[in-house]
């Protein structure tokens, strides 16, 4: 990527996220809890999605030659996703500290939010589909911490194309996020802009990549029973998915069990120890008022520092 992209980028951002975030209805906490998910329209103006899309095709080609990407091909093509978070790299880390969304993740969890190296870009799509759940104790009926309310961990998931009458959004089981509730919901495809940010709580049942099917837009079908819909009935995508994905949440127990569970994996893992950045940059997000946490050692520090035993593990 050239300077000058990144640079009309930055700037551009910076001068539109002086304001705060438009009013959405919604922006509700209330919804986020009781749903289980909720769209913030319009974060970002249609003209930065624009130039955000060059700068991540870009900027995955860089990391491509750093060695910072990993791809899972699927019967529908391969998905690319970078090996370190959004805080490490330079092209896109104005995305992670722009006011807008630090002041969203803050109203949506009702506090100052904690950032711990949970996020990354993905491009393409490889049709990979099924319900799953985000956080530790996954299987509601045997219950376990994570079904404790209040449950201040949210996803978000910054969508850089039109999802809301093409394929490639998400679909989730609103109120599946409810620790009383027993017997599932009916699904829902969430109608997502581009430049809207989608949330949810960890708890809540969603799936990835959803096919919409032509002339039934809002029609939510098994995940599985989509990837074998002939390409005919699909709603085409009308250009390449990129997708920005993070995790905010408040400090406590919650969040004090998803890193040890983040600990014992090999993927989180691996992907703090590539996260490689200095010291300026811990004082930028303080600045934006991203309160950012070291879950390793690792995580956030110069690459000069890396040891001898990481590089090993690296290659």
């Amino acid at each position: 990527m050239t300077a000058v992209a990144f640079s009309s980028y930055r700037n551009n951002t910076m001068s539109l996220a002086t304001p705060q975030i438009r009013p959405s209805h919604e922006l509700d906490r209330s919804r986020l809890i009781e749903r289980g998910y909720t769209v913030v329209r319009g974060l970002f103006e249609p003209e930065e999605i624009a130039r955000l899309r060059t700068v991540a095709l870009e900027t995955m080609e860089e990391l491509k030659q750093q060695g910072l990407t990993a791809i899972e091909a699927g019967r529908e093509g391969d998905m690319r996703y970078s090996s370190c978070d959004l805080l490490s790299i330079s092209q896109l880390r104005q995305v992670l500290l722009d006011p807008r969304l630090v002041q969203a993740a803050k109203e949506l969890l009702g506090g100052e939010p904690s950032y711990f190296g949970d996020s990354s870009f993905r491009i393409g799509k490889n049709g990979y589909r099924a319900w799953h759940r985000d956080n530790v104790d996954r299987v509601r009926w045997r219950g376990g911490p994570d079904w404790r309310d209040p449950y201040p961990l949210v996803r978000c998931g910054l969508y850089l194309q039109d999802q809301s009458r093409r394929s490639g959004g998400l679909a989730v089981r609103p109120h599946s996020n409810r620790p009383g509730r027993r017997l599932p919901t009916l699904p829902a495809l969430v109608d997502a802009g581009a430049g809207d940010l989608v949330a949810w709580d960890l708890r809540t049942v969603h799936a990835g990549e959803v096919v919409r099917v032509r002339g039934l837009r809002k029609l939510a079908l098994n995940p599985r029973l989509q990837t074998y819909m002939p390409e005919s009935m699909r709603l085409p995508d009308d250009q390449p998915r990129i997708v920005l994905f993070m995790t905010f949440g408040l400090g406590g127990a919650h969040l004090d069990n998803l890193l040890g569970y983040y600990r014992t994996r090999d993927y989180m893992c691996d992907s703090w120890m590539n996260s490689r950045f200095g010291p300026e940059v811990w004082a930028e997000a303080e600045s934006a008022g991203l309160h950012v946490l070291h879950p390793t050692a690792e995580y956030g520090t110069p690459p000069a520092t890396v040891s001898a035993q990481t590089q090993r593990r690296v290659r």
